[in-house]
């Protein structure tokens, strides 16, 4: 794989990331309170719309590779988009 296109995955694996630790936060009265049927439903609908969308995303780049490092990134992204976006969680 090209030097360029693993920046490009590494960058768009980061952003995923700190995008998805905002819409966890956002929906995180759906997520994590309610009836566990409704808390069960929105946690598949997002988890199964999420990992699409990366997968997508990633088929655009580089033809859906995906490294352990990429995913590693999604992980650094979240936690660092978690010191920000904590703030726009309403419970």
């Amino acid at each position: 794989m090209e030097l360029s296109v693993q920046i490009q995955s590494f960058v768009v694996s980061f952003v995923f990331g700190f995008l998805f630790s905002y819409v966890v936060n956002i929906f995180y009265q759906y997520l994590f309170k309610g009836k566990i049927c409704v808390q069960i439903f929105w946690n598949f609908v997002l988890v199964l719309g999420s990992s699409l969308l990366y997968f997508y995303i990633l088929k655009v780049i580089n033809h859906a590779v995906i490294h352990l490092y990429f995913l590693a990134m999604v992980v650094i992204g979240y936690l660092c988009g978690n010191l920000f976006s904590y703030k726009v969680r309403k419970e």
